[in-house]
């Protein structure tokens, strides 16, 4: 009957190493695996000049904003235009 007693008011804390009993300190669960941000992008993949979204290449509109990722000549003086360009960079020729 000592022993439930001891047991009961003795704390939960698992011999000092706090509520969870330590395994937060060994586990994985305060590894820092970074913020994604700098995480480079597999090289199949084409980044979209206005979201930065990576798309599958080939793709003729952004999955994530809808903008076209294909490149279009200038109507004026046929210079390629970026897929994000609203203008030529070379007569600004408004893009058609």
């Amino acid at each position: 009957m000592m022993g439930f007693f001891n047991k009961l008011f003795s704390g939960h804390h698992g011999g000092g190493r706090g509520h969870h009993g330590g395994h937060y300190r060994d586990s994985d669960h305060n590894r820092s695996y970074g913020n994604g941000y700098n995480t480079p992008r597999p090289a199949n993949l084409v980044a979209c000049a206005s979201c930065g979204c990576a798309n599958q290449p080939g793709a003729r509109f952004c999955q994530q904003c809808g903008t076209s990722m294909v490149a279009t000549q200038c109507t004026k003086c046929s210079t390629v235009i970026a897929p994000s360009a609203r203008f030529c960079g070379s007569c600004g020729q408004a893009r058609g």
